[in-house]
């Protein structure tokens, strides 16, 4: 029974892993550590700060006059219009128009146009995007 309790105790010794290097007592994977979380941390703020930026249209005192194009003709029966836009450009602090252009609607959403939204600020272009129907929409269409 001796030998028996020696083996489990050589056997327990043996699978106990002891680190060579203990993270407190190596002061330069410490170090790393701390400055790549700050690293890591900066990169994800700088990186939201451009995303909005990026989307973020600018400002301006007197709304542009749209210039309506030729409207191609239509690809199918069921496309629909989605009349031009503006787009920021800032380079020049100016809003550029964008043609209109056929696209299929999605099943359960309708198009809500963008608008000009007027603020103390001054004017500022809100994109046209898909929006889900109301319940009462869709029941509607299917009369």
């Amino acid at each position: 029974m001796k030998k028996n309790e020696n083996l489990q105790i050589d056997v327990q010794d043996a699978l106990t892993w002891e680190p060579s290097l203990d993270a407190r007592e190596n002061k330069v994977t410490t170090a790393f550590g701390k400055n790549l979380k700050k690293v890591v941390y900066m990169a994800s703020l700088a990186g939201v700060a451009l995303f909005f930026n990026a989307c973020m249209g600018g400002y301006i005192a007197t709304e542009p006059t749209y210039q309506e194009g030729v409207r191609p003709a239509a690809p199918s029966n069921t496309h629909v219009w989605i009349s031009g836009d503006w787009n920021w450009n800032r380079q020049s602090r100016t809003y550029v128009q964008r043609d209109g252009y056929w696209s299929r609607p999605y099943q359960g959403k309708s198009y809500q146009p963008g608008h000009w939204q007027k603020s103390s600020r001054g004017n500022s272009w809100v994109k046209g995007s898909w929006q889900r129907q109301s319940r009462e929409a869709n029941h509607s269409n299917r009369k």
